[in-house]
């Protein structure tokens, strides 16, 4: 097996960087040819990948959390045909949402490694994001209203991992500010007087939160979160629900399964996807089924 590995030094508020060794030693020890290259930002992904020749590699596996993924995905999504390997993720990050999905909860690394000596892989859908005339994607989920102000100040506190999200929505909740959201959700319009959406390809997001209780990566379908509006008091009451997905059961949210969304409103609303804050409205959002194979074991 020989991979090239993109690494994120800086996943984790830079508790990646340390992990580095011991990674390298367990690819040795399950016999994987690995190829690490070290990124600092996201603009130089797509330029690392056209200067290597992929056909050599078995698999491209992404170190850092669902943000470098996301990055990796869409330069990879960018080559098009060119190249046609599966992608696997090391949860070195500060969420790791996605590989909750793809090992049955797991953010340990073994398994992962695993999963990448033994070849299993399988494929899964991604979302396709149409957004100010540019097109991305995402495997794990995108969010705006509160969720991005979340993910805003959650971004600024990653020294604080995974609590960096429960400490964005303590602090975001004193600005809580409802907005009229259009929505065409399948052909269906509706309006709803909106708190945040978040609409999600996998369960998790912001690491422990089960936001999708519903969702399967391989269903071809989106699953659609809408919280409405509610009062601070609610909200906060609402929140500690979200680690064990019974807040799909209040009065205050919506949740259905979708293939396609149109959303826009009359204030502008920035999005969060993956965690990263990228695009903005109008957006149109579609499943693409079983879009991309991954290393998993589920």
């Amino acid at each position: 097996m020989k991979v090239l590995c993109i690494y994120n030094q800086f996943a984790g508020g830079g508790r990646a960087k340390v992990k580095l060794e011991s990674i390298k030693s367990l690819f040795q020890e399950k016999s994987i040819d690995a190829r690490f290259e070290l990124t600092e930002d996201s603009s130089s992904i797509l330029n690392v990948l056209k200067s290597i020749d992929l056909s050599e590699y078995d698999g491209l596996v992404v170190a850092g959390g669902d943000g470098s993924f996301f990055n990796v995905l869409n330069a990879y999504m960018k080559l098009g045909q060119q190249i046609d390997i599966p992608l696997g993720i090391l949860p070195v990050g500060t969420g790791n949402s996605l590989s909750r999905d793809l090992i049955d909860g797991e953010t340990k690394l073994e398994p992962f490694i695993d999963a990448i000596a033994e070849g299993k892989t399988k494929l899964i859908d991604i979302a396709q994001v149409k957004s100010d005339k540019n097109t991305f994607y995402y495997a794990n989920m995108m969010g705006f209203g509160f969720i991005t102000d979340v993910a805003q100040t959650a971004s600024k506190l990653k020294v604080f991992g995974a609590t960096s999200y429960t400490l964005g929505v303590l602090y975001n909740t004193i600005k809580l500010k409802p907005f009229d959201l259009f929505i065409t959700i399948d052909g269906i319009k509706k309006k709803w007087k909106n708190v945040f959406v978040i609409i999600s390809n996998s369960r998790y997001t912001g690491g422990d939160y089960l936001i999708a209780p519903k969702a399967k990566i391989d269903d071809g379908k989106l699953d659609l979160i809408v919280l409405n509006k509610l009062s601070r008091i609610n909200l906060l009451k609402t929140f500690p629900k979200i680690f064990d997905g019974s807040h799909v059961d209040t009065p205050f949210v919506d949740y259905m399964h979708a293939e396609s969304i149109k959303l826009h409103a009359k204030k502008q609303k920035v999005l969060s996807p993956d965690g990263e804050i990228y695009g903005k409205f109008p957006v149109e959002v579609s499943c693409s089924p079983k879009a991309i194979r991954v290393f998993s074991k589920i």
